[in-house]
């Protein structure tokens, strides 16, 4: 049976060109291409592809979110994100969080085709050109064993006044909670603290709702 396959890159040669190098192999049927995260999360969840192409840097929703977000609703998915961004932290990062296939954009066609293939047989895999940046994360943020709790309710999909209830504390302390731990890991939204925290081994990415 042909392994379906979805591309998500708001780039219509890079989805042109990539369609055409997956075509050539008789396993694989390229089911259709999407410019944006928003759409590929709407893709995913209606079509259920068995593997999943993300560009990282897309408008509405980035690579990783939108793998966080559509294994909820396709679990059997699996994804391939590639990146332009050569920097060892983003390679790290998609790579803790999960997804299964990760290459840079610039690695060459056979690379990239190779990392698909393999993602589409069931493995996981590393493209070599990523590999090769693949480093330690930095340091870790600290945060006390209150914070921790507030950050897994909010994964679990808690609003402040549930996570009170569910803490037994008041859903203004968790409220204070919350914008501590936006200031430490230096973002400004739930979903960008989440990833973040996904990143520094804070929260398992299965368990996010």
């Amino acid at each position: 049976m042909k392994k379906r396959v979805l591309i998500a890159d708001d780039h219509a040669f890079v989805s042109w060109g990539l369609a055409k190098a997956l075509a050539a192999f008789d396993e694989i049927e390229v089911i259709g291409s999407v410019t944006n995260g928003i759409e590929a999360i709407s893709e995913i969840r209606k079509s259920k592809p068995h593997c999943a192409v993300l560009d990282y840097n897309m408008p509405g929703a980035n690579g990783l979110e939108v793998f966080l977000e559509s294994k909820r609703w396709s679990a059997e998915t699996r994804f391939v994100v590639f990146t332009g961004s050569a920097k060892p932290e983003t390679v790290n990062l998609l790579v803790e969080a999960g997804v299964h296939g990760v290459c840079l954009k610039d690695g060459n066609e056979t690379e990239i085709t190779d990392v698909v293939r393999q993602v589409c047989a069931g493995r996981s895999v590393v493209g070599e050109s990523a590999r090769l940046l693949m480093r330690s994360p930095g340091e870790a943020v600290a945060v006390t064993d209150r914070e921790l709790a507030v950050l897994q309710a909010i994964a679990r999909g808690h609003t402040n006044a549930s996570a009170a209830e569910s803490l037994g504390i008041s859903a203004k302390t968790v409220d204070t909670h919350r914008t501590n731990l936006m200031r430490k890991f230096e973002v400004n939204s739930t979903a960008s603290l989440l990833l973040a925290a996904v990143r520094a081994g804070l929260l398992d990415p299965a368990g996010i709702r």
